[in-house]
């Protein structure tokens, strides 16, 4: 996996999550009918992106735990993505289409924040992390 293909999964991820907001702003119920699909996607995305990242770094955990300062910094990877993910499945647990329908003000309050930390966990990883943790990280 290249730096270049994770830049294209978080633009994917961040894309996804931007377009659940929208949707669900517009309020419309021909918009929402969609919801269900972008949320599939959302979900399937992290999965997919989350496995192949933690894959990458699994490969290399044995060299980067010697480094204590490498060791911090996927120990933080890897918690508050543990913590992203279980609040995503909350979300989806908490929310399912009737709720959100009934209630998208409710669902935004939860779902923004959850766009928003995923923006930032994206700047994170690109800018921090994986400059310090695999030597560099070209975006585009």
């Amino acid at each position: 996996m290249t730096s270049k293909a994770f830049a294209d999964h978080h633009d994917q991820l961040v894309g996804l999550a931007k377009g659940i907001v929208a949707t669900v702003t517009t309020g419309s119920s021909d918009a929402l009918q969609h919801l269900p699909a972008q949320r599939m996607a959302l979900s399937k995305m992290v999965n997919r992106h989350c496995g192949e990242e933690i894959a990458l770094i699994n490969a290399r955990a044995r060299e980067l735990q010697s480094d204590p300062t490498k060791a911090a910094l996927i120990r933080r990877f890897h918690d508050e993505l543990l913590a992203w993910r279980g609040d995503l499945m909350e979300c989806n647990a908490s929310w399912p289409q009737r709720a959100v329908v009934s209630d998208p003000r409710g669902f935004l309050s939860v779902f923004t924040g959850l766009s928003d930390r995923l923006q930032a966990r994206v700047r994170w990883e690109e800018d921090e992390f994986y400059p310090a943790v695999m030597g560099q990280f070209a975006r585009h």
